[in-house]
């Protein structure tokens, strides 16, 4: 009888110990689940905080924070008694709640009535990130038709996705056909401007992909290089093109003359002939041998001999330049960068295609380099291979259905 005593001691204390556990495993279930409510409703308080930072219509941030995260997170729920939030403004668009509550045990209490309940704490934060973004429009005569009517209509609606932020985000809108043209700069209140801007576009002139990536480059955005990666801004560049460049802008020398200006192709494998200015449309200067190289001095003084009864050419010091020169192509390597007239459309018409290409993927890598993301948007007649190249990669590349 003492043994069956002893063994129903064990059993009965065996049985408490194994109800305890269970018990335990109970309560901490409830805990976690306690905390992942009131997480969830900390995040999102914290987040309506920091958009909400700039907004000139709320008196009260951090009552209005509170507020989110108390009708989230109710007295009672799961149990729980009254909960706690604290609200932290770092003054810099960074919202920080803190919260805890009560979670009431009901079987460990049962063990040591001094363990009816158990604290539950956590902690979130959000901060503002105002976007930077750039829109950079192909008007191209080869945007001509649906192309462009589809650009105008995507890049209003994209636009208009920020309406709600034209005071913490910053828009810019750089187009370019021949030249490159920036009717808004990297600023707020864009919406009106920028819709405006795209209503009166037309499709005309060559394709200068190139500087106009150079531009959007240099373009005032903020200087994050000192920021935690989780604390900066997004920086955009959001690229509409067919994807074929046919102009690059470069120096030149005309008639003992130096030029900024842009040279293009012009239909089929040839060289324009008009040199074209830079920030404008389709707008030539009054240079009609661009096709005609040499060394650009005046017909008194140029080495170059007689042409069609001229001695007039260009000089193009992008020829000297040691990434662009003419040596980089192989086609043109080993020909003097003052050669008169050289043959065209084989090999100038190729040394400059190829030209136009490469300055454009260099000056998107140089964006991408400074952290800026670049999404490209394919309309037209698309180049779908050169356009993922510009863009940032995988997921950064869109085309049209027409």
């Amino acid at each position: 009888q003492n043994q069956r005593g002893s063994y129903l001691m064990i059993s009965v204390i065996a049985l408490m110990v194994l109800f305890g556990f269970a018990g335990l495993g109970i309560e901490v279930g409830r805990w976690y689940a306690v905390q992942g409510e009131m997480a969830k409703s900390i995040d999102g308080a914290a987040f309506a905080g920091a958009k909400n930072v700039n907004n000139p219509n709320l008196q009260d941030l951090n009552g209005f924070v509170l507020e989110v995260a108390q009708a989230n997170f109710e007295a009672g729920l799961l149990g729980t008694d009254t909960p706690v939030f604290t609200v932290t403004n770092d003054g810099n668009g960074k919202i920080t709640v803190d919260g805890s509550a009560h979670a009431l045990n009901t079987l460990i209490k049962g063990f040591n009535p001094a363990y009816d309940k158990t604290q539950v704490s956590t902690s979130g934060s959000a901060k503002l990130r105002n976007a930077e973004i750039a829109l950079v429009l192909d008007i191209s005569g080869s945007m001509a038709g649906n192309a462009l009517t589809n650009l105008k209509d995507g890049a209003e609606q994209f636009v208009e996705n920020f309406e709600d932020h034209e005071t913490t985000s910053k828009f810019a809108l750089i187009t370019f056909a021949s030249g490159v043209m920036k009717p808004f700069d990297l600023n707020h209140n864009y919406v009106s401007p920028i819709e405006s801007a795209i209503n009166g576009l037309n499709a005309v002139g060559g394709t200068n992909a190139e500087d106009a990536l150079a531009q959007a480059g240099a373009l005032p955005w903020a200087d994050q290089s000192a920021l935690p990666p989780n604390e900066r801004g997004k920086q955009v560049v959001v690229f509409f093109s067919d994807g074929n460049p046919t102009a690059f802008r470069g120096q030149f020398k005309y008639n003992g003359t130096d030029y900024d200006g842009v040279a293009a192709v012009h239909t089929g494998d040839d060289v324009y002939q008009w040199l074209l200015k830079p920030n404008k449309q389709s707008e030539t200067f009054s240079i009609d041998q661009v096709d005609r190289t040499g060394d650009g001095k005046s017909t008194s003084t140029t080495a170059c001999p007689y042409k069609n009864s001229s001695k007039k050419n260009v000089r193009w010091y992008i020829f000297d330049d040691p990434t662009y020169g003419l040596d980089n192509f192989a086609a043109t390597s080993g020909i003097d960068p003052l050669e008169c007239y050289i043959n065209h459309p084989d090999p100038l018409f190729d040394y400059h295609a190829w030209l136009n290409k490469k300055m454009a993927l260099d000056n998107a890598q140089a964006l991408k380099d400074q952290g800026i993301e670049i999404y490209t948007i394919g309309l037209g007649n698309v180049d779908q291979n050169y356009l993922e190249q510009l863009s940032s990669g995988n997921g950064f590349s869109y085309y049209t259905t027409d």
